[in-house]
């Protein structure tokens, strides 16, 4: 029995883990296009393990800050394997600092339309920020960088990356701390809205 983690906010990364939450498998594919390699690197990264999708109890998926088509990808996938009576859990990967046990800092990617988004914590305080491209390298010069996360390497661009000194990305607190991370997903039965940075009606607006 087997545990699928899917995440595609920018690339597609698929992992397995076993019934006490440590990594199988653990793949990122950069570059690709989601639609055409998902069923497929499921079927490999099952296949590897020598496993079925009978043989898994869960699915967890990132549900962003991501982009429209890409978590919209993972959501269908993951209805798919609910009709097979596999059980879906969900959250936002922001969320993977404060679920590891850092206490405090900042989280960013980069969003629509040229702007960038931040989530600060501190404890049960939490905030999140649009900032436009033009402002960034003044907005960051106010930032405490001594927790500054992003998720991965796809999830900033080059403006962005020669503007930061230095990055801790969610990616690596996922490796080494699986059994804490999904153990609390897993225990307060999450299932979040997938979120797109905004509401689709304000993202994708109809031309007359």
């Amino acid at each position: 029995m087997a545990l699928l983690f899917i995440d595609s906010t920018y690339d597609i990364t698929l992992g397995l883990l076993d019934p006490n939450l440590g990594w199988i498998n653990f793949e990122k594919f950069s570059g690709q296009k989601a639609s055409s390699i998902i069923q497929k690197e499921t079927h490999n990264i099952l296949k590897s393990a020598d496993l079925k999708v009978k043989d898994l109890t869960t699915i967890i998926s990132v549900a962003g800050p991501g982009f429209y088509t890409g978590l919209r990808l993972s959501e269908g996938f993951a209805d798919v394997l609910i009709f097979s009576g596999i059980r879906h859990y969900s959250f936002l990967s922001y969320s993977i600092p404060a679920l590891s046990g850092v206490a405090s800092g900042v989280w960013m990617t980069k969003a629509y339309r040229g702007e960038y988004f931040f989530h600060f914590w501190d404890g049960n305080v939490v905030r999140n920020e649009l900032i436009a491209a033009k402002e960034l390298e003044q907005f960051l010069k106010t930032v405490d960088k001594s927790n500054f996360y992003i998720h991965s390497d796809s999830a900033i661009d080059d403006f962005s990356r020669n503007l930061l000194e230095k990055t801790l990305t969610t990616h690596e607190l996922l490796k080494v701390n699986s059994e804490k991370i999904f153990g609390s997903i897993i225990n307060s039965q999450a299932k979040v809205d997938s979120f797109y940075f905004r509401a689709p009606e304000d993202e994708f607006k109809v031309s007359i």
